[in-house]
């Protein structure tokens, strides 16, 4: 089995992360993922994307009186600083409830902390109360997310801008960042705005929650689509995360070409429970075996 595997991980205490970070390092797994929300509603009607249809995914996995929220800015720098090679993302930033050019600092930064290892992943958000707590309006957030995904690209561009939109203005020359800071952006979702958002302007595509086989193909097929109506060449990455860590699934998925897995933290590395730091690791170990995911050779050789 060839391609690479990363983690997305959410409501892990932050010496727990840092371990998690290092053993998947050591490991040889590509990358981690952190997931975020601002505030954690006592009570709510929304629908998460990954509670309907086949995924595993519960809302009690996401929100609750024992979810923890951590500021992933903080998290991303604490994992940066204690790994080498491992890269970093967001999975997902809700990008219309932060400021934009907020935004393009912590993104900057994290580019330049990390060495270049951080990527960008975006979506819209679907917590229609954390948007109320906040005071930016949910039905905005498309609209939101667009114009700011705009302010990035000319904030990474480096140098002095200006902007002009719906929402955001910035009409005195300012720069964010001196040099241009090529952070990769990743667009999220599966609805038709996430899909057609993402041929307009993403570098990589992640699925929402996680998906089975025949939905993962279908909305590559749609993204596709779209992107040769648009006159899109090259390819586009796309980074995949089942339903389970089954390595039997795990190769089905990539005998139809997803190459970059990415598999739901809780799975590989349980939240809380009984079990030490070093069986957690052992068990992760075990699963990259089972996934063909190999240390790099230097660690190998060491």
């Amino acid at each position: 089995m060839t391609g690479t595997v990363g983690i997305q991980t959410y409501n892990y205490p932050p010496e727990e992360l840092l371990a998690l970070a290092q053993a998947a390092e050591r490991l040889g797994f590509e990358g981690l993922w952190l997931g975020e929300h601002y505030v954690n509603p006592a009570s709510y009607r929304s629908a998460h994307p990954g509670t309907h249809g086949s995924s595993e995914v519960k809302e009690d996995d996401i929100l609750g009186p024992h979810v923890t929220l951590q500021d992933p800015w903080f998290l991303l720098g604490a994992v940066a600083g204690a790994t080498r090679r491992l890269k970093l993302g967001t999975a997902i930033t809700i990008v219309p409830l932060m400021p934009p050019l907020l935004l393009a600092r912590a993104t900057a930064t994290a580019w330049h902390v990390s060495g270049g290892r951080f990527r960008l992943g975006t979506g819209a958000g679907w917590l229609e109360e954390e948007f109320d707590i906040l005071g930016i309006p949910f039905a905005e957030r498309g609209s939101r997310l667009d114009e700011t995904i705009e302010i990035l690209q000319k904030a990474w561009a480096g140098g002095y801008f200006r902007h002009e939109g719906a929402h955001f203005a910035y009409p005195v020359e300012q720069q964010v960042t001196r040099d241009p800071t090529p952070v990769p952006l990743v667009c999220g979702g599966n609805t038709g705005p996430a899909l057609r958002r993402v041929v307009r302007v993403a570098d990589a595509w992640m699925n929402s929650a996680m998906v089975s086989l025949p939905e993962a193909l279908a909305l590559r097929d749609r993204i596709e689509a779209e992107r040769s109506k648009a006159g899109k060449t090259g390819a586009l990455t796309y980074y995949l995360r089942p339903e389970h860590p089954d390595p039997e699934l795990v190769d089905q998925f990539r005998a139809e070409g997803f190459g970059n897995i990415v598999l739901w933290g809780p799975h590989v590395w349980p939240q809380g429970g009984p079990l030490t730091l070093a069986e957690k690791e052992a068990r992760l170990a075990e699963i990259a075996r089972s996934l063909g995911v190999r240390a790099p050779s230097e660690d190998v050789a060491a």
